[in-house]
């Protein structure tokens, strides 16, 4: 590229110099003309000044005449676009405030949805950073309901590793938090099992090292671990010698044999370790859904032909095992779909608010534009008269435009280069952004700023241009300095309608997306979240995997944590309430017939202690909470929620009843049964915008779980007894590490974080667009006013009364205030119902919102009205006659 460019300006340094010789010469020459023309007069005694006058008169306009010249030349375009743009730059430079005024308005606009462009574009439009991405997919179960999508169950997944003919490959994965030792701490990292086919479906190799191994996730196979690049970095220091080394992982030494590559993630998933997904051919079909999978399509296989390959190997599945996979299927879907699916909406939505924004603007923009066209008519016509083309001029107002655009353009890719890293750390950890370190600004990001900047320079620039071209020479030229007022009126009057009819959509929106987050605030969630720590744990498989030890050490590290002072009360669950992650499994009555194999129904269960309850304020409503005699060799006992108790006994008394619940710790087990011996209230697990589903609570000393999430509730601030309880668990294994230490707020907070964002940008959004639409409606007041000035004076010295000039002028405004408002309102009808999938609690035609909006903005408009109004009453009649 740059041997291009010093190609083309070694070509281009010839012209230049013999253009600069040429225009000397022409110079020369109309100098030499000129002179000899009065020669020759002065010779017919003429006197030498008329003479010289005389000649120049009839020789005609020199600068047009010149201009001709060049135009034989060739290259004007390129001179005249430098031309304009420097006078352009001297004409910003004379007119500082509107200059100000125009860049900030257009910075904000561009800036704002390159901001949101950027985002889109790396999250939604980019393709993954994988080999050949769009032949990625993830196979998922179809659940017998057909509603949701489940993960894969173990035997499952080796039939379609084997039977299938549309992949390449098929790897299966699950993410688990990795106990890790290094230098005498222990600490819970984010990591991934996979199978060996992982790494070559995804098509990417380790950096050093290699992959992990088919026989390594074998029962007994070997140990092995790939780390992650920061994984790497953080605790080796980059060292490339450690292939080979041993690093100590849940609690048996695992062999180091890659490094992966700076960068490399699998979308939606976070992980710093890859170890071997063991699976046992001989346990597999009693195994339950645990795995995702990902699998890489053939080559002239497409989406359609490989679901049409897995719905038949799902109904040979079924009939074959109908107690696991009666009506159950599989569903398959781009990987790029899946990673960005539940984003893809509000990203959507926000793009297109954003663009209403940069519309706005541009409107506001081409105002002040129009406003400053007509103001210079009388500057344009004259250059008309010395001999400018119509052509010309519009040319040059459309450059000075372009000129505004590109540095208000310019400022606004400053903007959101700093924005745009702000935007990203809004989402919180446990729901962060997809592919949110992929967001950049990037070439497409730079060509979509500057398409923008340049086509809002040409949209803006050219009805002024236009406008110009259309003006009257002799119109202007006998106003006498005055521009002509309805030049551009009625252009002018229009963008301030669009303008308020955006708006008032953005604000509807907010108000809308306000309403929801409101609702969603007011949702019982089902305990009560202050003064409570939280944190979780995987119990070291290697040590717990006897459920008698498991249920043991719990117990004892609730124990000494009870002990702590400040702390009332503590408990464990396996899944924490509203932390994105929850168990389900298939329950029905012990007292009816057992459903048929894909019929039955299914609940959520929740693996708690003894003080689970009361740490998190979860009420008891009926019945009793479990305790110590709860034990593993004590009849197998349950607590139900509400929403439990209404779907599966809707007119009996749960209490006393039994269960047949699909779980349990220990082999040999048919179908465990347990006895509920109360009734919980209702907690929300999934997000606050999600009810309750119907849940089983069962107990760790019965059923005993690797996931233990502690919840401990103290008398002040929670943090303040973090250390103390990370040392109660290293008194009774120094080798247990701990994860996600947090108050149960914060989980709280982090749930609603999406919609919390979403009601900010849009807030912003809309505020910026009502600023916007009313300093645009001020503003076309206000030259309105100082165009009629002499009319207004004209009024009140025949006797108008000022307030019959305050209604004239606010009523003005209002008009067109009313009819934005009415094509705003309209077309709010039509878009918000995009927005449904994005509210809670509120239709998106709620009627107390679209009234609330336009009171909102007919009281804004007003005031905006009322400024010029009142000016336009204090004008002295005497002077405006005067200066008559």
């Amino acid at each position: 590229m740059s041997s291009f460019f010093s190609r083309w300006w070694k070509r281009l340094q010839p012209r230049l110099r013999r253009r600069a010789q040429d225009e000397q010469d022409l110079d020369d020459e109309v100098r030499f003309h000129l002179a000899q023309e009065a020669q020759l007069r002065i010779e017919r005694g003429v006197p030498p000044e008329e003479a010289r006058t005389s000649a120049r008169r009839d020789f005609g306009n020199i600068p047009l005449v010149t201009e001709a010249t060049r135009d034989m030349w060739g290259w004007t375009w390129l001179e005249r676009i430098a031309q304009d743009v420097r006078f352009a730059g001297r004409m910003l430079a004379r007119s500082p405030a509107f200059t100000v005024v125009a860049l900030c308005t257009l910075a904000l606009g561009i800036g704002a949805t390159t901001a949101i462009f950027t985002v889109v574009n790396s999250v939604l439009l980019r393709a993954l950073s994988f080999p050949e991405p769009d032949r990625l997919v993830m196979v998922w179960e179809q659940s017998p309901s057909g509603n949701t999508t489940n993960v894969v169950q173990t035997q499952n997944f080796l039939d379609w590793r084997t039977r299938n003919r549309a992949f390449e490959a098929i790897a299966a994965f699950r993410q688990l938090p990795a106990n890790v030792m290094f230098g005498g701490e222990a600490e819970q990292v984010l990591s991934l099992t996979v199978t060996a086919e992982f790494f070559s479906v995804l098509d990417v190799p380790p950096m050093l090292g290699r992959p992990i191994l088919s026989g390594e996730g074998r029962p007994g196979g070997q140990g092995t671990v790939v780390l992650s690049h920061t994984f790497w970095q953080r605790w080796f220091g980059g060292n490339p010698t450690i292939i080979g080394r041993s690093i100590s992982v849940n609690g048996r030494p695992l062999e180091i044999v890659g490094v992966m590559p700076a960068g490399f993630s699998f979308p939606g998933v976070r992980a710093e370790l890859f170890s071997p997904l063991v699976i046992d051919p001989v346990t597999a079909p009693q195994d339950g859904r645990n795995f995702s999978t990902v699998a890489r399509l053939r080559r002239g296989v497409g989406v359609q032909a490989a679901q049409a390959d897995m719905d038949g190997i799902a109904a040979q599945t079924a009939r074959e095992r109908p107690q696991m996979n009666a009506r159950w299927g599989a569903n398959v879907v781009p990987l790029r779909d899946e990673a960005v699916g539940q984003i893809r909406p509000a990203l959507l939505v926000l793009f297109g608010a954003v663009g209403c924004v940069l519309l706005i603007a541009c409107a506001n923009v081409a105002n002040l534009l129009l406003m400053r066209a007509t103001a210079r008519a009388r500057e344009l016509t004259i250059r008309l008269a010395l001999g400018a083309g119509r052509w010309r001029l519009a040319h040059q107002l459309v450059v000075e435009s372009v000129l505004l655009a590109g540095l208000g353009g310019a400022l606004g890719l400053l903007l959101a280069l700093f924005g745009v890293p702000i935007l990203v750390s809004l989402f919180p950890e446990t729901f962060p952004l997809p592919r949110a370190d992929e967001i950049r600004v990037d070439g497409w990001v730079l060509g979509f700023t500057t398409c923008v900047s340049m086509g809002a320079g040409i949209l803006f620039g050219v009805l002024p241009g236009f406008l110009a071209r259309r003006n009257d020479p002799m119109r202007v030229l006998h106003g006498s300095g005055r521009a002509v007022v309805g030049s551009g009126a009625k252009v002018r009057a229009l963008l301030v309608t669009g303008e308020v009819a955006l708006a008032l959509m953005l604000v509807v929106g907010t108000g809308l997306m306000v309403r929801s987050l409101t609702h969603l605030y007011a949702v019982d969630p089902g305990f009560r979240p202050e003064h409570v720590l939280t944190l979780r744990m995987l119990l070291l498989p290697s040590k717990y995997l006897d459920v008698s030890r498991r249920a043991a050490f719990v117990e004892q590290v609730l124990e000494r944590v009870r002990e702590i002072p400040g702390v009332t009360a503590a408990g464990s669950v396996h899944f924490l309430p509203l932390s994105g992650s929850e168990s389900g499994t298939g329950v029905y009555r012990a007292d009816r017939p057992a459903p048929a194999p894909g019929a039955g129904s299914s609940a959520s269960v929740s693996v708690i202690t003894p003080g689970y309850f009361p740490a998190l304020g979860i009420p008891v409503i009926a019945g009793r909470d479990i305790d110590q005699r709860d034990r593993m060799d004590a009849l197998r006992v349950a607590i139900v929620n509400q929403a439990f108790a209404r779907e599966f006994f809707p007119n009996d008394e749960p209490l006393g009843k039994r269960l047949k619940v699909w779980w349990s710790s220990t082999r040999g087990d048919d179908i465990p049964e347990f006895e509920i011996v109360g009734l919980a209230g209702n907690v929300r697990h999934e997000g606050m915008h999600k009810g309750a589903n119907p849940t089983v609570f069962l107990v760790h000393g019965q059923e005993p779980n690797l996931f233990a999430s502690l919840v401990v509730r103290t008398a002040g601030e929670p943090l303040t007894v973090a250390a103390a309880v990370r040392k109660a668990i290293r008194s009774i294994d120094p080798e247990q590490g701990v994860s996600d230490v947090q108050t149960m707020e914060s989980v709280l907070a982090d749930s609603v974080a999406r919609p919390r964002l979403q009601a900010i940008l849009f807030g912003l959004f809309g505020a910026l667009a009502l600023v916007m639409a009313c300093v645009g409606l001020y503003g076309l007041i206000s030259y309105s006013v100082q165009q009629r000035v002499r009319e207004m004076g004209v009024r009140l010295a025949l006797g108008a009364a000022p307030s019959s000039i305050l209604r004239l002028v606010v009523g003005e405004g209002l008009r067109l205030t009313v009819v934005g408002l009415v094509v705003g309102l309209v077309a709010a009808l039509m878009l918000t119902r995009y927005l449904a999938t994005l509210l809670y609690g509120v239709t998106p035609t709620d009627p107390g919102v679209f009234v609330a909006v336009g009171a909102l903005l007919l009281t804004v408009a007003i005031t905006a009205c009322y400024l010029p109004a009142r000016r336009a009453t204090r004008i002295d009649p005497a002077r405006v006659l005067r200066d008559e």
